[in-house]
């Protein structure tokens, strides 16, 4: 069922998406017909990875959407889009070469395989192990984790989130860390079976995901630029991604996790576009010197942060009891610094966007009316879709204990 939910809320966020960059699209934004083209490819072929089993032609999809993606980030036509498109480039499609010789060497060390299907590799690693393997996950692991935004290959996400149109920033953010994660997981459960010591691809993963969610929190306290703060929000729940990674839930509570991610950040983009349309600029310090602000502008956004963090019906929320749950049943006391950790993250953010209510409110920029409208709309039925699905899973995942 939480699988379906996944599958149908990522199309329902993909349209949502798609419609705000045709009928509220970024001011100067030009050939929207062209760029929306790419939006659809760069969408498809990640959709499309989420349904093979076949190690190559997922590794392919995932690698297409880079080059969709950077064409993508471009498409504000400055010269610094231009220099954040490449950097997104070459730092992907240098995180995914590992990926490749990872899969690669796996397929290398495997008996004579069937197919390319992930069951036929692992199949033909049965009772196998050695340093060959090892190196092939750790590379393969490692190589994704970079097309993640996962320190140290996280160059690319502030850059990438500050300088593209929020449409092009929500869509990048909300569907390449759930169609990585797919790909990771898997092997993550066989290295399980083939390497059981300490020092493996999936404690490894642990710890860089750790490093990223200490680095997004850390970097946040001295970032003044909305957009900048958005970054590193997406930045905070990429990182948890590896925690739930690393426990081994079930399928449920992972698909779950996946839906929640493509809804927050979807949420997160849509509300900042809004407040930095609105506002006309997007340093904290310089709105504070505006003569006034529409506080519908900044209500969304305070509403997407406490919807990405400490809202009880969010989905967050559910997945930070589900952590709760998981350390007390496994005696893992440790995973109860996550849910701290992601409330920490908050409180530092508020501090930071609160100051912005004390603006005399208005309503929104007159010239700019009908689009934030249009925008405004589309994060009521964004919220209402993410309130829905985090009332599901707490019933659905939690039900025993209401």
């Amino acid at each position: 069922m939480m699988m379906n939910l996944f599958y149908c809320t990522g199309l329902v966020a993909f349209v949502v998406i798609f419609l705000v960059s045709i009928f509220a699209p970024t001011k100067g934004q030009t050939r929207i017909w062209l760029w929306s083209i790419l939006k659809v490819l760069f969408f498809s072929v990640l959709f499309c990875s989420w349904f093979t089993d076949n190690l190559v032609l997922k590794w392919i999809l995932i690698e297409a959407s880079t080059l969709f993606g950077a064409l993508l980030i471009s498409s504000s036509g400055t010269e610094k889009s231009f220099h954040v498109g490449w950097k997104f480039l070459l730092i992907n499609s240098y995180a995914l070469g590992l990926a490749f010789l990872g899969i690669v060497i796996l397929l290398f060390a495997s008996t004579p395989l069937e197919n390319l299907e992930f069951a036929s590799l692992k199949n033909g690693l049965v009772g196998q192990s050695g340093l060959l393997i090892e190196t092939g996950i750790l590379l393969t692991v490692y190589g994704y984790s970079g097309k993640l935004g996962l320190v140290p290959n996280h160059f690319w996400v502030g850059d990438t989130y500050a300088e593209s149109p929020s449409q092009i920033s929500s869509l990048i953010a909300s569907f390449v860390p759930v169609s990585v994660v797919l790909a990771i997981r898997p092997l993550v459960n066989l290295e399980k079976e083939v390497n059981p010591h300490l020092i493996n691809a999936s404690n490894g993963l642990l710890f860089i995901g750790i490093l990223t969610i200490l680095y997004a929190t850390l970097m946040l306290v001295s970032r003044d630029d909305i957009r900048r703060i958005s970054a590193k929000v997406a930045l905070f729940h990429t990182g948890m991604l590896t925690i739930f990674l690393r426990i081994d839930v079930s399928d449920d509570v992972f698909y779950f996790l996946l839906t929640s991610t493509i809804l927050v950040k979807l949420l997160v983009f849509i509300s900042m576009g809004i407040l930095r349309m609105d506002a006309g600029k997007r340093n904290i310090s310089q709105i504070l010197n505006n003569e006034s602000l529409s506080h519908k502008a900044l209500y969304v956004y305070l509403l997407a942060l406490l919807i990405s963090f400490v809202f009880p019906l969010s989905p967050v929320f559910i997945l930070d009891l589900k952590i709760v749950e998981i350390a007390i049943l496994n005696h893992q006391f440790y995973l109860f610094l996550f849910p701290i950790l992601g409330s920490v993250f908050f409180f530092i953010a508020l501090n930071k966007v609160l100051p912005m209510v004390k603006l005399p409110n208005r309503d929104f920029n007159p010239s700019l009316y009908k689009i934030l409208t249009i925008r405004y709309s589309f994060f009521w039925f964004s919220l209402l879709l993410t309130v829905g699905v985090g009332t599901y899973g707490l019933l659905f995942l939690m039900g025993k204990y209401l």
